[in-house]
């Protein structure tokens, strides 16, 4: 009997031991505690501690009126560490969970933003510019008087310049090629996409296809580009060498193009790139 009472005591004593350890692992604090250190470290810079906190908080205190808050102020944190899936990914729960949420926009405008810095070069496929584009847009549908709109509308362009340079930049290696006919066509694309032909790149484009039409021989549909490029741009260094490649029998060499495409480069996407775009921390995050 003995025994037995022995050998209990001593699988209860190993049981509490197991819990104490595991408890060891996460100690729990109070909410208030959590989203104080939390911001703190936003403040600091630390922001792997401050993701930490806000996780903390939101899992072990998830009816706590503190966690709605810690959930905004994660997407901060996981956006200013430059882990822009773990980002998306919050704000993607955040919305979720609460979608009639006061700052739910910042959500939506955070998730946007993820995807954007998420954007590879030109050279490679544009979805990540698609879903940002697309994030973007809701943000302005669904929240037009946000403080986020007006950000968003000018995001919109910026992605519209990177779809479109994607596509100058594949048109380009076609036109070095004399492929002329898949270099018209790529140049086709961005002079009527609805989402590219309001961009920086519709002047090179419209010269473009007075070039490649030039060397297919198509005269007529040359002048008449070149008539819709000096509509658009008459003061442009494109029309200026379009008019003289159409009246005097002019050409153009890569090293001509390439000085006519820097005013444009200088004004571009990766020019214009914003890497230290980042809104402040949840609006009252720091109260």
């Amino acid at each position: 009997m003995d025994a037995w009472r022995w050998l209990i005591v001593c699988v209860v004593v190993a049981l509490a031991g197991c819990s104490s350890a595991g408890d060891g692992v996460k100690e729990k604090f109070p909410p208030e505690k959590l989203y104080e250190d939390g911001v703190k470290a936003l403040k600091s810079g630390s922001f792997i501690l401050a993701a930490q906190k806000f996780q903390d908080l939101d899992r072990q205190h998830p009816f706590s009126p503190l966690a709605v808050k810690a959930q905004l102020n994660l997407i901060y944190a996981h956006f200013s560490k430059e882990n822009y899936e773990e980002a998306v990914s919050a704000a993607e729960r955040f919305v979720r969970l609460h979608p009639r949420h006061k700052n739910v926009a910042y959500a939506y405008f955070m998730r946007g933003l993820g995807f954007y810095k998420r954007l590879s070069d030109a050279y490679r496929d544009q979805q990540r510019t698609r879903d940002a584009l697309v994030a973007f847009r809701e943000v302005v549908s669904r929240f037009p008087d946000s403080d986020y709109s007006w950000e968003s509308r000018r995001m919109i362009n910026v992605c519209k310049d990177r779809m479109a340079e994607q596509e100058m930049v594949v048109a380009r290696y076609y036109l070095d090629r004399e492929d002329y006919i898949a270099a018209n066509n790529r140049f086709q694309r961005v002079l009527q996409d609805k989402d590219l032909n309001t961009t920086i790149y519709v002047e090179e484009a419209l010269f473009s296809m007075v070039l490649t039409s030039l060397r297919l021989g198509v005269r007529e549909e040359a002048l008449n580009y070149s008539v819709v490029l000096g509509r658009n741009f008459p003061k442009g260094s494109f029309y200026k060498k379009a008019v003289a490649m159409l009246e005097k029998g002019e050409d153009v060499s890569r090293w001509e193009l390439a000085d006519l495409r820097k005013g444009v480069e200088e004004g571009s996407f990766l020019a214009r790139f914003v890497k230290g775009l980042a809104p402040a921390m949840m609006p009252g995050g720091s109260s």
